[in-house]
């Protein structure tokens, strides 16, 4: 019944966090907008197969978020915000979940509580739990072939249904990103078993049964694009999106060592406690398994995505769970008072400092809001609530911290405690004012009272994948590609309208006179302009 009682509460309160204001904010530029299109126009032509963004075929990532979402939209009736992040709202939930089994199967009730807690509030897991996107669905099932895998070598599972299970998840990672939906797991496992001497095991004939699983899984998308003579889409989903992103990337360029920083703000705020899980004594046979293995976890994942000459933070959220795993065997023994004096002190040291960081930021936003008297008043209501969070916390963390009686307790819980109420705060309060300048719905209205519905609408030069316009104005948007094709379409004799963004403004105005612009809009970045030829 206790384990129940954790499931039930940990899931609750993960779907909690996930779920509040899951549709207050807008699509944020760059991807969210895209994947949000591609859904929209899939569920616009009935099409089950092959997403496609401004009617092209868009192969990115594979399908299984599509899926997800398009089932989501037509249980909510249309496709929103809300329908479009509940798979990445659910993934969360569901990865919360499957750590608290992994963890109570090898180190009990608390350690499990604590590991699922620690994970469920990570930064990066919180904000993609909470965005369109594919990689903590990865995660996911990433963590459910490690699972299963591991379940099985130790025995706790029958070989043919553990390994079945485990095949199954990694083919559902295929579907979700592609071939590292299987390379995570199998590197995790692979590296695990190899370090434990177990490499036998993972050639027994019951493995057969976990390529079963993963081809039953991964075989009807793939097969139906083969039938369908949809070679192209296949050359560009697995080849040039994988294997010449891996070696030969055109964007997303960094350093080998950019995980290490990626790591460290992402993993927050409980990053810092894993270096300190290094050498941390086992109390049984079953601690030392799952630290080994999560260790294995952590440094196989980083490692490989380190490898990789195309990087994004968000690659390495498959090791979030063995950073939550580590994470836990220091704030666990922390707060019950058994951690050795050194990393005791360490880890009041690194929350004491996080306090005052806190405090320091709160100092600097307040000083912005300062000199920024003229943004939109929504803008500064947010400011002022993170701000005043900020500080709130700064204090709460670095009086935990000081107080002599019961100290760990304390610094530990207000740390917990502050995260908490900021990815709460944050949900309801900060983030959907940010669409003032995040978010492309105030300039797609303004096409929809410029432009009449049956009036040409093209952009000029735009990035082919652009999605925010047509998502949110309903209607096409066609780049124009050249200054001939942009000469020729502003010539027509009848009223044609055009979307320009700022990089390519100058280019325009050296082809054809614009005029002054019908609307304007900043996102981000992004400054776009709205023009007609008369």
């Amino acid at each position: 019944m206790g384990v129940g009682r954790d499931l039930a509460a940990v899931a609750a309160g993960a779907a909690l966090l996930y779920t509040l204001a899951l549709g207050a904010r807008d699509l944020w530029h760059p991807n969210e907008p895209t994947y949000a299109e591609a859904v929209a126009e899939m569920a616009q032509r009935g099409e089950w197969l092959i997403p496609t963004v401004n009617g092209t075929p868009f192969a990115e990532k594979p399908i299984l978020y599509y899926w997800l979402a398009l089932a989501a939209c037509r249980a909510l009736g249309r496709v929103d915000e809300l329908g479009l992040r509940l798979p990445s709202a659910a993934a969360g939930v569901a990865a919360v979940i499957l750590l608290y089994l992994l963890v109570h199967a090898h180190a009990g009730r608390h350690r499990a509580r604590a590991a699922a807690v620690l994970f469920g509030t990570t930064y990066i897991v919180f904000w993609s739990a909470r965005s369109i996107q594919m990689d903590l669905l990865l995660a996911t099932c990433t963590l459910g072939a490690v699972f299963s895998a591991v379940s099985t070598l130790d025995g706790a599972l029958a070989p043919g249904r553990g390994w079945a299970a485990a095949g199954a998840a990694a083919g559902l990672g295929c579907l979700a990103k592609g071939p590292v939906g299987l390379l995570c797991p199998l590197l995790v496992v692979v590296l695990d078993a190899a370090i434990a001497g177990r490499l036998r095991r993972l050639a027994r004939w019951q493995l057969v049964w976990g390529g079963v699983a993963f081809a039953a899984v991964v075989a009807p998308w793939y097969g139906a694009l083969l039938v369908r003579g949809e070679t192209g889409f296949l050359t560009e989903l697995l080849f040039r999106q994988n294997v010449r992103r891996f070696f030969e990337p055109w964007d997303h360029t960094a350093p080998w060592w950019y995980f290490a920083e990626a790591f460290a703000l992402d993993m927050l705020p409980w990053a810092p406690f894993v270096p300190l899980a290094w050498g941390l004594a086992p109390r049984d046979d079953g601690e030392r398994r799952l630290n080994r293995l999560a260790w294995v976890w952590l440094v196989g994942i980083v490692v490989f995505f380190s490898l990789s000459a195309s990087k994004r933070s968000p690659y390495i959220l498959p090791a979030a769970p063995a950073a939550a795993i580590l994470a836990s065997a220091v704030y666990e023994r922390w707060a019950d008072g058994r951690l050795d004096r050194r990393r005791r002190a360490l880890a009041l040291a690194l929350v004491l400092a996080l306090g005052l960081v806190l405090l320091v930021g709160a100092a600097v936003a307040a000083a912005m809001l300062d000199r920024r008297l003229s943004s939109p008043p929504e803008l500064r209501r947010a400011g002022v609530i993170g701000a005043t969070l900020l500080a709130a916390g700064g204090l709460a963390i670095v009086a935990g911290a000081s107080i002599p009686w019961r100290r760990r307790l304390a610094a530990g819980l207000a740390l917990l405690g502050f995260t908490l109420a900021s990815y709460v705060v944050a949900a309801a309060l900060v983030l959907p004012p940010l669409d003032a300048i995040k978010s492309h719905r105030p300039f797609c209205e303004a096409i929809r009272r410029e432009v009449p519905a049956a009036a040409p609408l093209h952009g000029y030069r735009l990035w082919r994948w652009r999605a925010a316009y047509s998502f949110y104005s309903g209607r096409r948007v066609r780049s124009l590609e050249s200054a001939a094709e942009l000469t020729r379409y502003w010539s027509r004799p009848e009223r044609v309208f055009l979307v320009v963004e700022r990089g390519m403004l100058d280019e325009v105005r050296a082809s054809v006179d614009p005029g002054r612009p019908l609307a304007v809009h900043a996102a981000g970045h992004n400054q776009a302009y709205l023009f007609a030829n008369r």
